[in-house]
């Protein structure tokens, strides 16, 4: 960010071959996304830095968690500013109705951090474990949403957005940007208490997802929601540049912003919690949403030049 094999699971870490783990628990129970985090901001994974075994260990976590919560699966390669070989992962939940299904709506998080002590565990284990308990969100419903929906969690955030660039550069030929027409991103959910707030960045008036926000903040409460707002320094921009709608939602974080501080210990998992199961509900409402996305992309791009 930044703003202006069956096996027993452990920590949240599924295999392919675990088909219990689309009801392995409540998507976005506090205990469970406590569970989750720690293993993507242990000290074994140390930051996940790109490169590094701690960034192996992180991909293939969400590899292997998307494939059991039944998404079609695929890393997209790719070398760091360093040389160092990380990778995006992308999981499909391909759309059922028959014209809405090449439209695509993207949730993405960012899976790197720094290292040398510095866990990541708001910045942004936070988002990917987010990203996966909406995935799994989706999993356990009756219904498939009508519109593609794609989760991306992205590789070298922190060296300038290196892998949504790369992304967006390298488009897989089965997700054309042009039919993309919503980006949700998650990075750093995890610090409210902080500053009692969650920012949803370009919620701009007029844009479907202001429309379905303002509807669905109502069953959050205690959350208190801060719409609109331009937001900058994380992986929505590279989707804002083609013209793609975004909603960016962020927790400032007052004191362990980059820091070593940066540990489980200091989640607000009950707000974390609201505010992971709030971008599930908007990434349902717009996957599903008889408003035409596609039109609206085209007549308001993203709101900021």
């Amino acid at each position: 960010m930044k703003w202006l094999l069956p096996v027993v699971m452990l920590c949240g870490v599924a295999h392919a071959d675990d088909k219990s783990c689309i009801d392995d628990g409540k998507p976005y129970d506090q205990k469970t996304l406590k569970a989750r985090i720690e293993f993507l901001a242990s000290t074994d994974l140390d930051g996940r830095v790109p490169g590094t075994d701690g960034d192996k260990s992180a991909r293939e976590h969400i590899v292997s968690r998307m494939k059991c919560l039944g998404l079609t699966v695929t890393e997209q390669p790719f070398k760091d500013a360093k040389k160092q070989d990380t990778a995006n992962v992308i999981g499909i939940l391909k759309g059922t109705d028959e014209k809405l299904a090449s439209e695509i709506v993207i949730i993405g998080a960012h899976h790197d951090h720094e290292g040398s002590g510095h866990l990541g565990a708001n910045d942004n284990a936070s988002g990917v474990t987010g990203l996966l308990a909406v995935a799994q969100a989706l999993a356990q419903k009756d219904a498939k949403p009508k519109r593609t929906v794609v989760f991306i969690a992205f590789g070298a955030e922190e060296e300038g957005d290196l892998g949504s660039q790369f992304y967006a550069a390298n488009v897989p030929d089965d997700l054309p940007m042009d039919k993309v027409v919503q980006f949700i991103n998650l990075d750093m959910i995890g610090s409210y208490k902080s500053k009692s707030i969650v920012a949803a960045m370009g919620s701009f008036s007029k844009f479907p997802a202001r429309k379905a926000l303002d509807k669905l903040v109502k069953s959050y409460p205690k959350t208190k929601v801060a719409l609109g707002g331009h937001g900058y320094r994380s992986d929505h921009e590279a989707f804002c540049k083609k013209g793609i709608p975004y909603v960016f939602f962020w927790t400032p974080d007052g004191r362990c912003y980059h820091e070593k501080c940066d540990t489980v210990a200091n989640i607000d998992f009950p707000r974390m919690a609201d505010i992971a199961s709030l971008a599930g509900d908007l990434t349902w409402d717009l996957a599903n949403s008889s408003t035409d996305l596609a039109a609206s992309r085209t007549k308001l791009g993203c709101g900021q030049k």
